[in-house]
């Protein structure tokens, strides 16, 4: 028997894990705009020095803006993979708190890219975000195959988690590793990823909707 199959004997409030998931996720995205330092200006009434300051920050912003918008799209697929489930166990409990462990990574990579913005740092970030998207796939699949509402074809959901294997965790990947090419080509990559995840994939049957709204 294997470790996750002894998982399963143990259940979870679902719910529990959700408010503590939300928790988190409000403290990380909260934590990530601490990073935004005011810039020094020696002379504020001197329109070139103003702007030179803001150019300064500009990174550090840019920085920002794609955390950001990154946990906010793990929030919303987060919330959706848990709304698809029945129910939860210790399995569930354990990737979770693996994606979570990553969540509250961020801030670091972000601070250090928005900071120095090179290569290196640029791909610290990426590797970060690829794990912490892997990690949220295999919540996705963990769910799908175990715990998988009736109202949701199985088949098509397990379609879209093949996908989002070779979508979000591949492209930060590829866009962390392409900064010792061009570092813009990775923050055009990390600021386009998150448009692909505005919805989420997955869609209950109509007719299980319309007799959940009778019930």
């Amino acid at each position: 028997m294997s470790l996750f199959s002894k998982f399963k004997d143990w259940q979870f409030a679902k719910g529990r894990l959700e408010a503590f998931s939300d928790a988190v996720f409000a403290i990380v995205i909260t934590l990530l705009v601490l990073e935004l330092k005011i810039p020094e200006i020696e002379n504020p009434g001197d329109r070139h020095a103003v702007w030179e300051a803001i150019v300064k920050v500009m990174p550090a912003f840019y920085s920002w803006v794609i955390s950001f918008f990154f946990v906010a799209i793990m929030w919303l697929h987060h919330h959706q993979i848990m709304h698809m489930a029945s129910q939860s166990d210790y399995g569930v409990i354990w990737i979770n708190n693996l994606l979570l462990f990553f969540i509250c990574m961020l801030p670091f990579p972000t601070a250090m890219m928005g900071h120095y913005h090179l290569p290196f740092f640029i791909a610290i970030w990426g590797i970060t975000v690829s794990l912490t998207s892997t990690t949220l796939v295999w919540l996705y699949y963990y769910n799908t195959k175990n715990y998988l509402k009736d109202s949701y074809d199985k088949k098509a959901v397990m379609k879209n988690v093949r996908l989002s294997v070779l979508a979000a965790p591949v492209m930060y990947l590829v866009g962390g590793f392409l900064a010792w090419v061009s570092i813009y080509i990775s923050f055009v990559i990390f600021g386009l990823v998150p448009f692909l995840y505005l919805l989420p994939l997955d869609k209950e049957k109509k007719h299980d909707l319309k007799n959940d709204v009778k019930d």
